[in-house]
């Protein structure tokens, strides 16, 4: 939509108008995006999907949790306004005359945050299990909690992510009792001009430039991502996708991180009648679960004390620009009226050492507490 108008709106300025009517929208800056894009739907209820069923012609901004329940369902958000880098007057128009919607927001929800001790111990009855021989990774995740009210500064949050993560991809979605905001940098799945590609992503150290050298990695690490790569093929033979281009491992940088990284890319065509299934299929990879994939994740079920709701799973821009852009949720907050809920979580393997592993947490918490330190001194 072009922005001939003499009137228009910012992403970041429509970010923050949508927050204080609290309407369903997403927006996002893609991974090396030069502006932000925005969809706002303008009825007040969830469009429920089925990730099974799911159309290949489906528009708008798809968010599909860790695990559907009723608490967390998979839905999309209708592109009623799209609009890149900023709105047009008519656009900033239809915004204005929506009516505001009740917050639904409930603090009851606040998912439980786990000890350093409490975290350790999860760790060391995992590496129990690895040692019998039932699992050979488990990635197990933790909620760090700030309280504050920070959904007014949401826009600032949402434009920092973008100018300090500029290989991630950016989102906040509000949709509901649902906000959530986040800069991740794993690609789940994405296709345009007749090419897919998705990737396994595993591993994690500080950005710095003996790191940047794969050859620095330990056994554990290049472990941890293998068992990605070995799984994310098997998905591809499955649906007998050939003709494969693979490339990696390599390492990725993503904000003050480093990842292992290998690609794997494929023409359109032998998956897009079947897009639902294979998502179905793909979802979770061992990068957000583990290996055997159902036994690690029935452990988790029991081990982690709060429900994962939408981290590690997936959401993204679907047939807007005839594309498909969807990545894994992390580095991401769930976001109430008097806290932020952070989710991280790493990888456990037969060389795990607890400490850390914990310590990966932080580092990785550190994406987002870096902008919201940032913001608070302001």
């Amino acid at each position: 939509m072009q922005n001939g108008a003499t009137k228009h709106i910012s992403v970041a300025g429509a970010i923050g108008l949508c927050l204080k009517k609290n309407i369903r929208f997403a927006a996002y800056r893609l991974p090396n995006g030069e502006n932000p894009e925005i969809v706002v739907q303008f009825a007040p209820t969830h469009q429920m999907v089925s990730v099974y069923d799911l159309p290949h012609d489906i528009k708008g901004f798809l968010v599909v949790p860790f695990s559907i329940n009723i608490y967390s369902p998979a839905f999309i958000i209708n592109p009623d306004i799209y609009a890149c880098g900023c709105l047009s007057e008519l656009q900033l128009k239809q915004l204005n005359i929506l009516k505001p919607e009740p917050v639904q927001s409930n603090e009851s929800h606040i998912p439980d945050e786990v000890s350093h001790n409490g975290y350790i111990n999860q760790i060391e009855t995992i590496l129990e299990g690895i040692g019998n021989g039932k699992f050979e990774k488990v990635v197990l995740s933790r909620v760090k909690t700030i309280n504050g009210s920070y959904i007014p500064v949401l826009p600032e949050i949402f434009s920092l992510l973008c100018k300090s993560n500029p290989n991630a991809f950016v989102y906040i979605f509000n949709a509901g009792p649902h906000l959530w905001i986040g800069a991740t940098p794993e690609p789940f799945l994405k296709a345009k001009n007749g090419t897919m590609q998705t990737v396994s992503l595993a591993g994690t150290r500080p950005y710095n430039e003996k790191n940047s050298n794969i050859g620095a990695w330990n056994s554990k690490e290049r472990l941890e991502q293998e068992y990605v790569t070995r799984y994310i093929a098997g998905v591809l033979a499955h649906f007998n996708v050939k003709d494969v281009d693979l490339q990696g491992p390599y390492t990725k940088k993503a904000g003050n991180l480093l990842h292992l990284r290998t690609d794997f890319t494929f023409r359109s065509e032998e998956i897009i009648e079947k897009l639902g299934l294979f998502l179905n299929r793909l979802h979770p990879t061992p990068a957000v679960c583990g290996m055997p994939l159902h036994e690690s994740l029935e452990l988790l079920q029991g081990l982690e004390k709060h429900d994962r709701e939408y981290y590690a799973g997936f959401l993204g821009p679907v047939g807007l620009n005839d594309r498909l852009s969807l990545f894994v949720n992390l580095r991401c907050m769930k976001v109430l009226t008097e806290t932020l809920a952070l989710f991280v979580g790493g990888g456990i393997t037969a060389d795990s050492v607890p400490e850390d592993e914990w310590l990966e947490t932080e580092m990785k918490a550190e994406t987002l507490l870096s902008v919201i330190q940032t913001i608070s001194k302001h």
